[in-house]
């Protein structure tokens, strides 16, 4: 009995020792981690692509012979750099350029102020009165054209035709004719009813910086916007009123006369449908106090691009589009503009 109880506990011990031994040569448990999430996202530009290719998924190794892995460890990835690119230098008190395809503004200086906008005004003037009377409602000049100043751009209209509306949008923005949108300003309604029509389109299109008192855009105290606004209002011309996008790429038009009004050959003001090529719109302006003024759209590589510019040196406004245009097609990434035809 002596011996057994001592033999016991030395029997334990044994027991122990080798239990120790197996659990240390049974393989190690690999511990659960939990992943942070990165912040990667967050530190690259708003609207930036990664220029990069989608990674193709790596086939997982078979465990060598120690069955351990070693997991690569998680490097930040550098932003790209990309080679800036410098802004023209543009002799205009305003411009504004937005990518039509996007409605993102991609360049603007001093777009915000309050100017004349010369006949750019009329972008309203045919958009109100579509809403109000549509393409084919013939309606008759009136003779309030008579008092117009005699410097004014004219369709060349006679007091008692009967024209279209279709017909006057024409005249408006070919040969911007301000007896043209005179004549569409009474035709449905008062006058001005028509221009609080016009003022109540800007508000709706949520313009701050924009206020009428004619149809025509002849220089007046309190008729003011700018070219924000008026990009604003010109991207929406785009995209819901297709006919005066049509209209206002016509280079010319002859519109034959008919028993109630006379022929009018009418030639599109715009000179950069003929010397920029790509362009199909939109209207011209000038007045003494506006100075130049331009809204301009353009195709180039399957992207699409709006300017504004506002207050140019007479005379100089279709010399500098080109260039706030070229900067926007650069900024894209397309190629280089294309010689003219």
């Amino acid at each position: 009995m002596g011996r057994s109880a001592l033999r016991l506990p030395a029997v334990v011990m044994v027991i122990a020792a080798l239990s120790t031994i197996l659990g240390s040569a049974a393989p190690p448990q690999p511990s659960r981690t939990v992943e942070t999430p990165t912040l990667l996202a967050a530190s690259m530009p708003v609207e930036q692509v990664d220029p990069r290719p989608p990674r193709n998924p790596q086939a997982t190794p078979s465990p060598g012979p120690s069955r351990t892995a070693l997991l690569p460890t998680a490097v930040a990835r550098p932003r790209p750099t990309l080679r800036p690119i410098p802004a023209p230098a543009i002799d205009a008190q305003e411009v504004v350029l937005v990518n039509l395809d996007t409605g993102r503004f991609l360049w603007q200086s001093n777009g915000r102020a309050a100017r004349a906008p010369a006949s750019l005004t009329k972008i309203f003037t045919a958009m109100v009165a579509v809403d109000l009377m549509g393409m084919n409602t013939l309606v008759t000049v009136p003779d309030s054209i008579r008092q117009l100043p005699a410097d004014s751009t004219f369709m060349g209209l006679t007091p008692g035709e009967r024209v279209t509306v279709r017909e006057l949008l024409y005249g408006v923005f070919l040969n911007s004719g301000n007896d043209a949108a005179e004549t569409l300003a009474s035709a449905a309604t008062s006058r001005s009813t028509f221009i609080a029509d016009m003022n109540a389109k800007a508000l709706r299109l949520g313009l701050k910086t924009t206020h009428f008192l004619n149809p025509t855009g002849l220089d007046g105290v309190g008729h003011y916007s700018s070219a924000v606004d008026l990009a604003t209002a010109a991207v929406y011309l785009e995209s819901h009123y297709q006919s005066l996008v049509g209209i206002a790429a016509t280079p010319a038009i002859t519109l034959s006369a008919t028993a109630m009004h006379k022929a009018y050959a009418l030639v599109n003001l715009d000179k950069l449908l003929h010397t920029y090529p790509g362009t199909y719109g939109l209207k011209t302006g000038w007045t003494e106090q506006a100075l130049g003024c331009l809204i301009t759209t353009s195709s180039r590589g399957g992207h699409r691009l709006l300017a504004v510019l506002l207050g140019a040196p007479n005379g100089t406004a279709y010399a500098q589009m080109p260039k706030v245009l070229d900067y926007g097609f650069e900024l894209l990434g397309v190629l280089p503009r294309p010689p003219e035809a």
